[in-house]
């Protein structure tokens, strides 16, 4: 009999509100192919716009739907209007546009419809179309591209429905597109900070053709939906191993349980997309979507929210919880049948698609001390197939559920329709709404709005500003967006928009704008990402080099910067340098740091003290890093997989699973100062171990758990902050 010594940490916290309904568990566990490492994109061939071409040139993206089907419930509510609609604009002083410069054109692009997707770094804007990528600098200079989409991620097609991201968590871009011909997602991840360099490129396959791919970042995978008719409809991709480099990144496939597909248009509900860098590390994922009493099976309206708990270690112990139903203020989420054209235009009779009936890209979440906060934005009719803006602000803490804190729908009383929302919140609180406008009476443009913190609750307060009107119609398709793209800069408060405007008649272009909510800070700098050290074999002096931000308006130098590791302060330098103004640099500490012990998380943090700086919550930046080697004296332990699982209030899941068998194991948890808190015997099932522990008795903190029987041993830890 094989003898073994597990040690790891697991740390209690109050989490969120289980579903009293039994969870579902993945339905297909399969693999991505990684096809290579780019050249960088900065080096890539790129086009010219092409002369002479408009929409009636360009190659449509379809969409995959279920024509001819529309709402079946004729005594819906509302009956007369929209219950929470804001029929007046808000009356702050009017916000102003901060950047404010074209991406791309049809003649770049040569396809319909656009479907804008923009993301912002430190440095960067990567912006991508169907079916070019664009990267410029923050005040609109092109750095790369347009360069096709096919040529970029080296698989030839250019297929559309880009989606661009900056996971601010790991300092890199993510950029897609689908493929057509096998039914697959075609991902690149930056192997570097630069997003004009290379990129590792990845394929995942799917049984069934992923329509509408929207994505999002989570602490544990990048998360998304597809409008798919075949399978499953929401994934997780392997984040770990695709930021790696790695090779056969695990994609984990689930159902919905109990949601009611839209009848009428694009299925897409939308997976929560992490902002901010304060989140509590064993969250579980969500995504959520509309429910319209319209639609058969549906008495209501109410969103429906699920969790995901994933588990790559063992991809079949991942779950997804039945939905948690949340009423909201009763909406019509239908204007016309699809492809008819919802949004009427100046002197002409087509009309132009708004995609109603979907939860708009992206459903932003961020976490503050005390509360999360989740933004749902989604089309609605406020009457005579006049579009309005629903938003929806959820709130949730570690011990209660999703509830929604505020909604409205955002429909000044001008004729005017607005649609294709997308919203985020930044990190003082405020909200910001952009989205696209248009009538009869309006060419379609780009418009935004927003509120602070504390404001009426369901109101945009600030007075509506154009990002760009329209200089044009469209006359030779329906087909318009298809989403508008809202993300937040690294800095926190910065708001950067990106959408669809028609700056003559049949030619598209798209707008990038910028616009914050807080006011200007002068002196503002902190810490946001780590270049090391990084997971992998340790040792006794580990460099740490960190980035640092000037979010303020003024140079910065001769400031203090402080170096922790588990929380404890181990290091205060000074940083002799000068960062100008919403500019980054790299700071190398002088203290290295200890992480050698094997099998060990250790969370370390740089933090800025410049003593004027006039915003604290963004001084610091947290990470956990791994000491991936296992001190174990049994080599088949190595293959083995140790985990713990999250799953309801304070009850987690201990699993270890090998290839052989190890006889009895027991399991002990102690607290941080070395007191025995829980004991037991593991359950054994072959060659899994498992055990349910509930510690509803135990206050938040750290905790260790010990598997024994006494002769190897291993040791790791998770920390949560």
């Amino acid at each position: 009999m094989k003898k073994i010594y597990l040690f790891t940490i697991l740390t209690v916290i109050s989490c969120a509100y289980g579903i009293a309904q039994e969870s579902a568990t993945a339905s297909v566990v399969s693999q991505g192919t990684f096809l290579g490492k780019s050249i960088p994109l900065r080096d890539m061939p790129t086009i010219n716009e092409m002369e002479d071409f408009d929409n009636d040139d360009a190659t449509e993206i379809k969409h995959y739907i279920k024509r001819g089907n529309e709402p079946v419930n004729a005594n819906a509510l509302p009956q007369n209007g929209d219950p929470v609609r804001q029929s007046v604009e808000g009356t702050r002083e009017r916000l102003n546009v901060l950047q404010n410069f074209d991406g791309a054109s049809v003649a770049e692009g040569q396809a319909i419809p656009p479907d804008p997707s923009g993301a912002v770094g430190p440095n960067h804007y990567v912006h991508a179309v169907n079916l070019v990528v664009k990267i410029f600098d923050k005040t609109g200079g092109l750095l790369a591209g347009p360069t096709f989409l096919g040529t970029f991620l080296g698989n030839g097609n250019n297929n559309g429905d880009p989606i661009v991201m900056y996971d601010h968590l790991a300092d890199r871009f993510f950029v897609s597109q689908f493929q057509t011909s096998n039914d697959a997602l075609i991902i690149g991840v930056s192997d570097s900070p630069d997003p004009t360099g290379s990129y590792n490129i990845y394929s995942f396959p799917l049984n069934a053709f992923p329509d509408y791919p929207h994505y999002a970042v989570w602490h544990d995978g990048y998360y998304m939906t597809a409008n798919k008719f075949v399978g499953n409809t929401t994934y997780v991709l392997d984040r770990a191993t695709m930021l790696a480099g790695g090779a056969n990144p695990t994609i984990i496939g689930f159902d919905l349980p109990g949601v009611i597909n839209n009848p009428a248009a694009v299925f897409s509900p939308e997976p929560a997309n992490l902002i901010g860098n304060d989140f509590d590390p064993n969250s579980p994922a969500y995504i959520v979507y509309l429910q319209d009493d319209q639609w058969g099976g549906v008495t209501n309206d109410h969103l429906k929210i699920w969790e995901i708990d994933v588990n790559f270690a063992v991809p079949a112990l991942s779950t997804i919880s039945a939905p948690l139903v949340i009423p909201t203020a009763p909406f019509d989420s239908f204007l016309r049948q699809f492809g008819t054209g919802d949004i009427r235009q100046p002197g002409t009779n087509n009309r132009i698609d708004a995609i109603s009936g979907v939860i708009s890209y992206a459903a932003n979440y961020r976490a503050f001390p005390t509360y999360n906060s989740w933004l749902i934005t989604f089309n609605t009719d406020v009457g005579s197939i006049t579009p309005g803006v629903r938003w929806i602000e959820l709130r949730n803490t570690d011990i209660t559920p999703w509830t929604i804190f505020q909604e409205g729908t955002y429909a000044p009383a001008d004729g005017e329709g607005r649609f294709m929302g997308s919203a985020a919140m930044d990190q003082d609180g405020n909200i910001g709404l952009a989205y696209n406008i248009g009538s009869e009476n309006t060419r379609v443009g780009i418009r935004y709005t927003g509120r602070l913190d504390g404001d009426p609750l369901g109101e945009m307060t600030y007075p509506e500003s154009v990002m760009v009107d329209g200089n044009g119609i469209q006359t030779n398709t329906n087909r318009f967006g298809d989403y508008t793209h809202l993300s937040m800069d690294p800095d926190g408060v910065t708001f950067w928009n990106t959408g669809e405007y028609l700056s003559g008649n049949n030619f598209w272009r798209t707008r990038i704008s910028a616009f914050r909510i807080s006011p200007f800070l002068t002196n503002d700098v902190g810490f946001f990402n780590f270049v090391s050290p990084q997971d992998g074999d340790l040792g006794t002096a580990e460099t740490v080099e960190a980035r640092i931000y000037n979010f303020g308006t003024q140079p910065q130098s001769n400031f203090p910067v402080e170096l922790y590791l588990d929380g404890t302060l181990v290091a205060t330098e000074t940083f002799t340098g000068t960062i100008q103004p919403q500019e980054s640099v790299n700071y190398v500490f002088d203290q290295s740091l200890d992480l050698s012990s094997p099998g060990t998380t250790y969370l370390i943090e740089a933090r800025t003290a410049l003593g004027s700086d006039v915003n604290n919550p963004n001084d610091g930046f947290t990470a956990e890093i791994d000491n991936t080697l296992l001190a174990v004296g049994d080599a088949a332990f190595n293959s083995g997989d140790f985990s713990i699982i999250r799953s309801g209030q304070k009850e987690y899941d201990i699993t270890f699973s090998t290839n052989d068998e190890y006889g009895d194991v027991s399991y002990e948890i102690y607290n941080t100062i070395g007191q025995k808190v829980y004991a037991g015997m593991m359950e054994q099932n072959g060659n899994v171990y498992v055990k349910h522990v509930t510690m509803s008795a135990s206050p938040v903190g750290v905790y260790f758990v010990k598997l024994s029987n006494g002769e190897f041993q291993a040791s790791k830890r998770v920390i949560v902050r």
